[in-house]
C-alpha cells in the first residue's frame, strides 16, 4: 500500500487470494476486486504525472474531466475482459423439410458476386451434379436447398484456391418434371402441376378442377425421392405408395384431408367402373350407354330418347326390358313393354337398371318395304306398285 499525501488518494496493492478472485485490503479494511485495483491505480499513477502541472483552478477541472474519461474506459476494457464472449454454434440448423430440395435436370440461376463472368445458368445433370468453371470437380446439388448449395460452391471454391472470398446467390430458374405433381384419373382436368413445395392432395385435386362423376373409392399416391426422404426425416409412412379413401380427403374434418404431397409424386384418383345399359333392335342409335350416376333415374322413355327414338319398322307395343336374374330359369327376365300407352301416360315408365336390354322388335313386312324405300331408282306407284330403274 502506498499513500500519497496532500492530494488523499491511496494506492492498494493486489493481496491475498480468496476463492480464485484477486483482493487487496485497503487501510480502512475494504476489501477490492481485481477492476477496483486497476482502476484505484490507475487514477494514482495519473494524478501523481499530472501534479507538476495542474496548479490551477482550470486545469484542475481539465485533469478531473481526464480522470472520469479514464476510469470509464478502463472499466470498460476490465468488463470486456472478464466477460466471457459467447461462442457461435459450428452446426448449422437443419433445414426446413417443406423447402424446395434441387432435383436432377432443374435450372438454376447462378450469381458471382465480383466475378460476373461465371455468373451463368446451370443445369442439374440426371446424377444430381453441376460442372462450374474453375472447379475440377462437379458440385454436388441433389438434395440440396439453394442456400446449401451455395455454401458449399464457396468451400469449393476456397478449397481449389480459385477464389479467396467467394460470394454466391443462387435461384431457381424452372423445375425438372420431378418438380412437380402428375395426376390423373377421375378428375376434371387431368395435368402435371408445378409445385415446389409440400402441398395438401385436396389442393391439387382443387386445381385439377375436382372429381368426375364416375370417382372411385380410394385415392393412390406413388411417391416420388423428395416425399420418401422428407417422411423418413419426420418418421411418416414411407412405402412408395399410399392409398386412402377419397372421401376422408376431401371431408376437411377429417384428418385425412391433411394428406401431403410433393415434388415427384404421381396422384391417381380411381374411377369406378361404370354401370352400362344396352338399347337394342329397331332404334336410331343401337348400342351400349353408360349409367351416369349422381343424374335422375333413367327410364325407358329417357333411354328411346338418348338412342335416337324407334324407327318406322319398329313394333313399339312389343318392346321389352331383357334383366339378369339368377332366380330365373335362364338367368334373365323378360318384362314386356308397350310404348305407345307409355308415351300416352297410360303406364308407368319404368326405371333401367345396369346392364338391363331395351329391345325394340321389328314388323318384318315393314322391314322389307323401308329396305326397298331405301333402295336407289325405287319408285312407288298409288296400287302399290314398284319398278325398280337399272
Amino acid at each position: 500500500m502506498a499513500t500519497n499525501e496532500g492530494e488523499g488518494l491511496t494506492e492498494c496493492r493486489p493481496g491475498k487470494s480468496e476463492g480464485g478472485a484477486l483482493l487487496s485490503v485497503c487501510p480502512a479494511g475494504v476489501a477490492m476486486t481485481r477492476r477496483e485495483i486497476v482502476i484505484q491505480t490507475t487514477i494514482s499513477q495519473t494524478w501523481r504525472g499530472a501534479r507538476g502541472v495542474a496548479r490551477g483552478s482550470a486545469a484542475t477541472i481539465l485533469l478531473a474531466c481526464v480522470l472520469g474519461f479514464t476510469v470509464n474506459r478502463q472499466g470498460a476494457v476490465l468488463s470486456a475482459q472478464e466477460t466471457p464472449l459467447a461462442q457461435p454454434s459450428l452446426s448449422a440448423a437443419p433445414p426446413a423439410t417443406d423447402q424446395y430440395l434441387i432435383n436432377p435436370n432443374d435450372v438454376l440461376d447462378v450469381y458471382f458476386y465480383d466475378v460476373p463472368e461465371l455468373t451463368h445458368t446451370y443445369t442439374v445433370s440426371p446424377s444430381g451434379v453441376i460442372a462450374v468453371p474453375l472447379l475440377t470437380q462437379p458440385v454436388q446439388a441433389a438434395g440440396l436447398t439453394t442456400e446449401q448449395l451455395a455454401r458449399a460452391m464457396e468451400e469449393a471454391f476456397r478449397q481449389s484456391g480459385r477464389l479467396r472470398r467467394p460470394e454466391i446467390a443462387i435461384s431457381l430458374a424452372k423445375t425438372s418434371p420431378a418438380s412437380s405433381v402428375a395426376v390423373e384419373g377421375a378428375v376434371k382436368t387431368p395435368q402435371i402441376v408445378p409445385e415446389i413445395g409440400r402441398t395438401r392432395l385436396i389442393d391439387i385435386i382443387t386445381q385439377c378442377g375436382g372429381l368426375t362423376d364416375d370417382v372411385g373409392t380410394n385415392v393412390t399416391i406413388t411417391r416420388g425421392p423428395l416425399a420418401l426422404r422428407t417422411l423418413r426425416a419426420e418418421g411418416g409412412i414411407t412405402t412408395p405408395t399410399f392409398s386412402i379413401a377419397i372421401s376422408k380427403v376431401m371431408d376437411v374434418t377429417d384428418p385425412g384431408s391433411m394428406t401431403s404431397v410433393w415434388p415427384g409424386d404421381r396422384v391417381t384418383v380411381e374411377r369406378e367402373r361404370p354401370d352400362v345399359y344396352y338399347v337394342l333392335g329397331e332404334v336410331r342409335s343401337p348400342g351400349g350407354y353408360t349409367l351416369k350416376k349422381g343424374h335422375e333415374e333413367l327410364t325407358v322413355l329417357r333411354a328411346l330418347a338418348l338412342a335416337g327414338d324407334a324407327t318406322g319398322v319398329a313394333k313399339r307395343s312389343q318392346a321389352m326390358i331383357i334383366r339378369k336374374d339368377p332366380k330365373e330359369p335362364q338367368g334373365r327376365q323378360e318384362i314386356k313393354l308397350d310404348l305407345k300407352r307409355i308415351l300416352m301416360g297410360k303406364t308407368p315408365d319404368p326405371k333401367l337398371q345396369a346392364d338391363d336390354i331395351l329391345f325394340i322388335p321389328g314388323s318384318n313386312p315393314k322391314k322389307a318395304l323401308h329396305t326397298l324405300e331405301n333402295t336407289p331408282g325405287y319408285i312407288g306407284g298409288a296400287a302399290g306398285t314398284a319398278l325398280i330403274l337399272h
